[in-house]
This record gives structure tokens, sequence and C-alpha cells, in this order.
């Protein structure tokens, strides 16, 4: 008799569980949305929408894409809600090289004039790249800040890069799987990259939110970066939220 009610139990909880996992909200979506101090975005959208429509003079502007790797700018023009083929791929890209001339700063050395060798979380790095001082009309990093040892630093130097009236674009975890490239640190609220940028920069708020477009896929590392998420009933990696963060420079207010 009494193994008869634990297999109930176990049964009855297990299907708790599966319908606790459904994406449901508590409440009408008229009083979420009046709590809520942030909005939902898809990010490659709505970076692409404010860069297409960012740059309304004949020259073009200078952009800065940290973490660049080999400056192919993967995320900003080939997808669309994370791993979905961004259709529209061949124009954006001649629209996006129509508008601004690329740089990029990596740690890797990549065989390309412009893209940099460099650490963004130097204290020495505006030393090193004098000429990049209050330079740039765009700087984009994208799944790069949750990479950065001392995050408070590459935003004093990003603050010294960026043009008044420049625009930032940061887009970085709030709730991923581990993964090192080369290591993992941080991840961040929408709250918390307005107050780390605002040590340093008086700045007008353009977006402030997330991107949710992949809190129910089930994602899961290969081992290579040290990203792999044991397997259970529910799958692996299942919550997985990117802060969205998009400010115009104002002015400095430190050196």
């Amino acid at each position: 008799m009494l193994s008869r009610i634990i297999r109930f139990l176990k049964n009855k909880f297990y299907f708790r569980l599966i319908i606790d996992t459904n994406p449901v909200f508590s409440g009408s979506k008229k009083i979420i949305k009046n709590k809520l101090n942030y909005k939902f975005y898809e990010k490659e959208n709505l970076c692409r929408s404010i860069l297409f429509n960012f740059n309304k003079s004949d020259k073009k502007y200078n952009f800065l894409d940290l973490g660049g790797r080999d400056g192919k700018l993967y995320y900003l023009l080939s997808v669309e809600k994370n791993f979905i083929v961004n259709k529209n791929y061949t124009q954006d890209k001649l629209n996006f090289y129509r508008l601004y001339k690329y740089f990029a700063i990596d740690l890797k050395g990549y065989s390309k004039n412009n893209i940099l060798s460099g650490d963004i979380c130097s204290l020495n790095f505006t030393k090193k790249f004098k000429s990049f001082q209050n330079k740039f009309d765009v700087i984009y990093s994208n799944n790069v800040f949750e990479h950065l040892k001392k995050p408070w630093v590459a935003a004093y130097n990003i603050s010294k890069l960026l043009k008044k009236g420049g625009i930032c674009i940061t887009i970085v975890p709030f709730s991923q799987r581990y993964h090192e490239s080369p290591v993992d640190c941080f991840r961040y609220t929408h709250k918390g990259l307005e107050y780390l940028f605002s040590n340093f920069m008086k700045f007008e708020i353009i977006a402030q939110g997330y991107d949710i477009s992949g809190r129910r896929n089930n994602w899961n590392g290969d081992g290579h970066v040290n990203d792999y998420v044991p397997i259970d009933n529910f799958g692996a990696w299942r919550e997985t939220w990117f802060t969205v963060f998009i400010f115009k420079k104002k002015s400095l207010i430190r050196n």
C-alpha cells in the first residue's frame, strides 16, 4: 500500500513539474506591462533598425566592434532570433558597409588592417590606441561583456572612444550556460549595465531590456569551451535571456 502511495505522489509531482515549465504569465498582460521598467526585443533586428537609421549623413561613420574576431559581424548581419538565418543578409550587408567604416578590437591578432589586437580591459588601452579616442560613432559588443575580467575598465575605455552623440550597443547574457571564451566571468541585468556605464558618461537610453527568443530552446554545449550542461528529463539548458542596453552619449562625467 505504501509503495502505491509513493508511486502516486511521484507521478503527480512529475506531472506538476511539466506544467510549471510552460512559459505562462500570472495576471493580465496589462498589469505586467505597467510594472515593468524594461522592454522585450529581438536584438539583432533592433540593432539593424537602429544602425540603418542612425547615419543620415553622406559620409561613413566609424564603427567599432568589440570582440570582433574575424570581422564578419555574424550576429549583427547573419541571424535573427539567435539561430534563424537573416533572409535580408545580402542587402543588410550592403547597407552596413555603405554607412559605416568598420574597425574591430580583439584579444587575438588577425591579419586585417581594420582588426586590431588589444585588451579593452587594460588601463593602458587608450594610451596604446591614442588615435581611437573620441573617434567612434558606434561601439558595438554582442556576447562580449560576460567574458571581460574587468568590465568597469572596459566601460571607462568605451567612454573615451565614443564620440559625443555616438551610440553604444551592448548585448550580453542575463541567463546562459557557462562557456569559456577564453573565460566566463559575469551575467548582467538591464540596470546593472546602466549603472556600469553611468560611472563614466551621461547618456540618453535608446533601448533597455531583454531578448527571450531562446528562452525555451534546448541549448547545450559540446564541452570544447567547458560549456557542457548535464541533461535531465527536461533536456539541457533551457533558460536563455540576453540583456539589451543601447544608449547615446551626451558627455563624460570624469576623466
